[in-house]
Formats: C-alpha cells, structure tokens, sequence
C-alpha cells in the first residue's frame, strides 16, 4: 500500500542561529521550543534578493519531521514576520 506524505507543519518562532557564508541556520519555534534546521533556499525573498535571515529575527516557517544533520524537524518554507 502507498501512503501519502503528510501536510507541512506550520509554527511561529525565533532564528536561533544564522551562518550567511554556509546558507544553514536553525529556528526554535514559540510553543515547544523545537529546533528547526534551515538552509537558505527555504527562506522567501523578494525576486533577485538575497535570501538570509538575522539572529533574533521572528518568522514563520512550514517544516516536516524527521529533520536533518542531527535535527528534528527541516524547513520548507519560512517567512520572516512583523
């Protein structure tokens, strides 16, 4: 029997570690302090913009378990917040 892939899962949190030259970060999300891995092609930018994101900064991210290089959780997406 075939199983479907599971929806994304969706939290809100804080960026945690960023390295610009490497592209990888983490974010530890609000509710259960989950540490979420994160590489840069994950991270929505305006066309042409540099995709990054700030120590301390607030986003939204959709994620799937299991994560990756010793992680939970693996970004799909994330969106930095107001």
């Amino acid at each position: 029997m075939r199983t479907r892939p599971s929806a994304p899962l969706r939290g809100d949190g804080v960026v945690r570690r960023w390295d610009a030259e490497a592209g990888w970060g983490v974010v530890a999300l609000d509710r259960d302090g989950l540490l979420v891995w994160t590489h840069y092609s994950a991270v929505v930018a305006e066309p042409g913009a540099y995709r990054s994101l700030e120590p301390g900064q607030r986003v939204r991210c959709w994620f799937e378990i299991p994560g990756q290089d010793g992680y939970a959780a693996r970004a799909l997406r994330v969106e930095a917040r107001d």
